[in-house]
């Protein structure tokens, strides 16, 4: 068989699955309604873009801390390297001061360390949507086990109000209809 042939065949024979596989399908099952969490409507508020926003930018400027802290310890590195010139000495290293070199290794790496772990932090709230310490105890209590009551506190902690008013009008229209 010539490999000219080849692609052609493969063409051929994901036309006739894509064929077999259109007429195989059959209708969908009915589903079961779907159930609206007030998390789910709570994204779509305004309060809610402006609160990951907020999260957003505390993240970037960590980063932006952290990036800034890795280009002086940089360029602080290639400044305190010893490159002699035509007629210096290569065997002894020129004076400097002790102090001031562990001041500065001292603060880069705490800068560095700083911004790394605030990266870490922010990057970890933004993901799991929490703005306030409180709300953080909240989410920490209820990954814990702790009793559901306070849960419940945890879901409407950053909704504003006409928000809890959609969620409870749905919420009772969605047990009119189960009833």
């Amino acid at each position: 068989m010539s490999l000219a042939i080849i692609p052609f065949i493969t063409i051929g024979w994901l036309r006739c699955t894509r064929k077999s596989r259109d007429t195989m399908s059959s209708s969908p099952e009915p589903q079961a309604p779907m159930h609206v969490t007030q998390r789910q409507i709570s994204v779509f508020s305004d309060e809610f873009r402006q609160r990951r926003r907020q999260q957003m930018l505390r993240f970037f400027g960590a980063t932006a801390f952290t990036l800034l802290s890795a280009r002086l310890a940089f360029r602080g590195t290639i400044n305190r390297k010893y490159v002699p010139n035509m007629f210096q000495l290569n065997h002894r290293v020129p004076l400097a001061s002790s102090q001031g070199e562990a001041l500065h290794a001292f603060a880069y790496g705490s800068g560095l360390a700083t911004g790394g772990f605030a990266m870490l932090i922010l990057g970890t709230c933004w993901l799991a949507d929490v703005s306030t310490v409180p709300e953080f105890s909240l989410r920490i209590k209820a990954l814990l086990g702790e009793s559901d009551t306070q849960s419940g506190r945890l879901e409407s902690a950053h909704q504003d109000k006409e928000t809890r008013e959609l969620a409870a009008m749905l919420d009772s229209l969605l047990q009119e209809k189960k009833d």
